[in-house]
């Protein structure tokens, strides 16, 4: 697990937001990569992004189970190069933006059965921290050097199959909340984009104080179905269709502590 602190300065008032790169799919025909620009493109001096993997489709042709060559999009015989060096090019203006990036299941079959980081190259041509599988990434919002606010975000790219309903796909990480100590979970791998919020109440002095949680679900850039008759590895599966985009939370340091939403 990797470890990484980003230290933000602010003036009080200020509202940030933190943008989720999880499951964009680059290379697979179904990508909506329209949508991702524009997700990309709403964003100011403010606005940091972070990735949780499958940036790329990363699905070869050795790979018998999952490669189909109408969901290939890439049009040379080096599919993980073209993949990379595309999302790089869409990815470089925004590179001092982006906190960091781990691995997803593409990402990591490729690590395990071809000897190839696409995360890491990535990051190395990007200059973004490279995050491996789960992390932590404490934001500290500094003002004027002194004042200083914490926010913790843990993230995992995220496990298992496809949950059938909204509900489950967020239970199944309620044992993460109880393991793992954040203000902000962060997963992707259901593609689903939604959050849910809970209050964990402490004792500060001598009274009480209550903290919020959030969980968060990333969403995905792939399209759950095709136009044609070239069926999707969602339509086989049999997925509920998905909202295409990724998760915005909010974040605004105050005199306390800070203020968190997010927007699904």
């Amino acid at each position: 697990m990797i470890i990484h602190e980003l230290r933000i300065p602010y003036h009080y008032g200020d509202s940030f937001r933190l943008k989720s790169l999880f499951d964009i799919h680059w290379g697979n025909t179904y990508c909506d990569t329209r949508a991702l620009k524009d997700y990309l493109a709403d964003s100011d001096d403010k606005t940091y992004f972070i990735g949780g993997g499958d940036w790329i489709d990363a699905v070869v042709t050795k790979d018998i189970k999952r490669y189909m060559k109408h969901s290939d999009a890439t049009e040379t015989d080096a599919i993980l190069d073209e993949q990379e060096d595309g999302l790089g090019e869409v990815l470089a203006p925004y590179k001092d933006k982006i906190i960091g990036g781990g691995d997803g299941n593409h990402e990591h079959s490729i690590i395990k059965y071809h000897g190839h980081n696409p995360m890491r190259r990535m990051s190395e041509k990007l200059g973004f921290k490279y995050l491996g599988y789960s992390w932590f990434v404490r934001l500290v919002f500094s003002e004027d050097n002194s004042r200083t606010r914490t926010v913790v975000v843990y993230g995992h790219h995220g496990w298992g199959g496809g949950s059938r309903t909204a509900g489950g796909e967020l239970t199944k990480y309620d044992k993460v909340r109880k393991n793992y100590e954040a203000d902000i979970y962060m997963f992707g791998h259901g593609h689903r984009l939604q959050s849910s919020r809970s209050v964990q109440i402490g004792m500060r002095g001598k009274g009480l104080y209550s903290k919020p949680k959030y969980t968060v679900l990333c969403g995905s850039f792939l399209k759950t179905l095709s136009e044609t008759t070239d069926a999707t590895y969602s339509e086989v599966a049999g997925y509920p269709p998905i909202e295409v985009g990724g998760a915005t939370i909010t974040i605004k340091p105050d005199g306390k502590w800070a203020e968190i939403s997010s927007d699904v």
